[in-house]
This record gives structure tokens, C-alpha cells and sequence, in this order.
């Protein structure tokens, strides 16, 4: 409740509050967060201990901190963004690699971009709206359901559409495909734990099977983007080429290839910078009952997707899958 108490005061207060005052006002919060917080702290450090664990004590410690900072810098500039005019966007992030997408969107199947949760990733969806390309994200479910639509709104705001999630997302997301828009899906947590155990930072993890599985099912190209902030108001964000996915007569063992294609290249981008990665919750070992949805993350990718399209463009009937959701968040 207090996420969405914080965020309402912050969206009265943003438009009159200048920036580097609102960013300081952010490190206050999360330097107390952190401090109170022992839970979502020893989360992070967790994560941190796996992706570098040639820190120190401290080093850990200052790391995890700076890990809340960027929690607490994205939730500030969901707001900023609903009153920044799309011509000036390139002022807030430079895009390497554009095409990389535009190549991938030539060929008609739409694009699925994956991210992390790494640096402001709230800037890579906003992105394609702001080059004139339709694109998506997919509702997080989060508690209260007044939160859930005051995240809504604020996504929304940019002209992105915002998909409902669990299967009713489905005909949404084959529509948008089908239209060569753009789906953007997180793979570095899976929340709904029953995703695909792979090698991830050189230990064994669960991650969402949604991405891959969708762009097996579709045909959409899958791009790994990601972004990483270079100071409070400015980002680069990283375009990478499609990844090759692996597609034999073996689904299950396709499945398995190309998550761990996902994997590779979740490492990539979070290698850039762990103390960026804005994850707080354990993502290795078993996942703690006491799961906290705050609504910083992104929503789940269904997992039952129709088969691949045909020549003529038309959907096979829908193999049999699990109603379980691979979470993207």
C-alpha cells in the first residue's frame, strides 16, 4: 500500500520539482529502504554474490544500495515520462544498435524484445512508441488492485498499449505480431516457478520460458535490448542481433537450447553492470514464499501460444500446454 501512496504523492510532485532534486529525493528513500528492508536486501546481495562473487563484504553491501537507488530511480521516471515530449527522448537515452530491430521487423513477423531488469528498462519500452512502431508490454498482477491500475496508467502513457496478463493476453500478442509491432518481455526472474532450469552465471536457475517459447511458436524474431544509465537523467540503450534460435523436431529439447540462449544473453547485459540489475527478489536456490510484487517489474508471456504460422500466414490449432504463466517480470 505504501508503493502506491508514495507514487501518487510523486505524480503530483514531479511536474513541479526539478529533476535533480527528485533523483536526490529517490537516494534518500532507497538508502533508508535498504537500511529497514533486511529481507529485499539480502535478496539482492544473494543475486550480487552469484553474477560477481569476488566482492567484498562491503563491496556487496554498497553494490545492493546502489541496486535500490535504480529501483527507486525507475519508479521516479515512470513518472517524469508521462510529461517528456517524444521529440525529446533522445535526450534521456542514445540507441545503439536500431538496426538490428528495424532488420528484424523488415521480415514481417514482428519483434519480441528481451530485456533485464537492468538500468531505467522502464526507457526500452517506451522506445518503440517514440519512433512510431506499435509496441507492448504485458500488466504485471500486482496487489492492491489499486496499484495495478496506477502502473497501468503510468506505462500507458506513452502510447504503448498494456496487455492484460494471463492468457486473455494471448489473442492481444498474436494481433500485435501479426501487425510486425513489437512485444517487449523481461526473462531475468521467473515468478511464476515453473519456468526452464538452466546455467545461469555458472549455477543452475529457473527462467521464464515465455520469451523463447513464444518466438518458437511465432516466428518472431527474439532481440536482446537493454539499457544502462550513464548519470540520473541520461541512458544508453544496447540493440543486440537476433538471437538464433534452435528449431528441430525436438520441442522440448529446443526449448531447453534456446532459454539458455536467453540466459547467455541475460548475462551479457547484466554483466554491464550488476549494481544496475533492479531485481530484488532471490533468483537462485528456491524462491522465498514471501514473494513481494511492488509493481516495479513486467508482466508474464502465456505459455499456451498456438503452433507456428503456416505459409498462407494463418495459426495452427493450439498444442496442449500448461495454464501456468512463464513470468517475465
Amino acid at each position: 500500500m505504501w508503493t502506491l501512496r508514495a507514487l501518487r504523492v510523486g505524480s503530483v510532485l514531479t511536474p513541479i520539482t526539478p529533476a535533480p532534486i527528485g533523483y536526490l529525493i529517490c537516494r534518500v528513500a532507497a538508502v533508508i529502504f535498504f537500511l529497514v528492508n533486511g529481507w529485499n536486501r539480502r535478496q539482492v546481495i544473494d543475486n550480487l554474490r552469484h553474477v560477481d562473487p569476488r566482492m567484498s563484504w562491503l563491496g556487496y553491501r554498497i553494490a545492493a544500495l546502489k541496486v535500490f537507488e535504480t529501483v527507486f530511480a525507475n519508479y521516479y521516471d515512470l513518472l517524469r515520462f508521462r510529461t517528456v515530449d517524444r521529440d525529446r527522448f533522445a535526450e534521456l537515452m542514445e540507441v545503439k544498435g536500431r538496426e538490428n530491430l528495424d532488420a528484424a521487423l523488415e521480415c514481417g513477423k514482428g519483434a519480441i524484445v528481451l530485456t533485464a531488469h537492468l538500468g531505467n528498462y522502464s526507457v526500452v519500452g517506451q522506445y518503440p512508441a517514440t519512433i512510431g512502431i506499435r509496441a507492448a508490454i504485458i500488466a504485471e498482477r500486482v496487489q492492491p488492485p489499486g496499484l495495478f491500475n496506477f502502473m497501468t496508467r503510468l506505462r500507458s502513457a506513452s502510447g504503448i498499449d498494456v496487455l492484460p496478463p494471463g492468457r486473455e493476453a494471448i489473442p492481444p500478442i498474436l494481433r500485435l505480431l501479426r501487425g510486425n509491432g513489437v512485444l517487449l518481455v523481461a526473462g531475468d526472474r521467473d515468478i511464476s516457478v515453473q519456468g526452464v532450469t538452466v546455467d545461469f552465471f555458472g549455477e543452475p536457475a529457473k527462467l521464464p520460458a515465455g520469451p523463447a517459447l513464444l518466438a518458437m511458436r511465432t516466428g518472431a524474431a527474439l532481440i536482446p535490448a537493454y539499457t544502462v544509465r550513464t548519470s540520473t537523467r541520461h541512458s544508453i540503450g544496447i540493440i543486440e542481433p537476433p538471437l538464433q534460435l534452435v528449431r528441430s523436431h525436438d520441442r522440448e529439447a529446443d526449448l531447453q537450447q534456446n532459454v539458455q540462449l536467453v540466459a547467455q544473453a541475460l548475462e551479457r547485459m547484466i554483466t554491464t553492470d550488476p549494481t544496475q540489475w533492479a531485481v530484488l527478489q532471490r533468483v537462485w536456490g528456491t524462491p522465498s514464499t514471501r514473494l513481494q510484487q511492488r509493481g516495479e517489474g513486467l508482466g508474464s508471456v502465456p505459455t499456451g501460444f498456438p503452433d507456428h504460422r503456416d505459409a498462407a500466414g494463418a495459426i495452427h490449432g493450439p498444442k496442449r500446454q500448461s495454464d501456468s504463466d512463464a513470468t517475465t517480470r
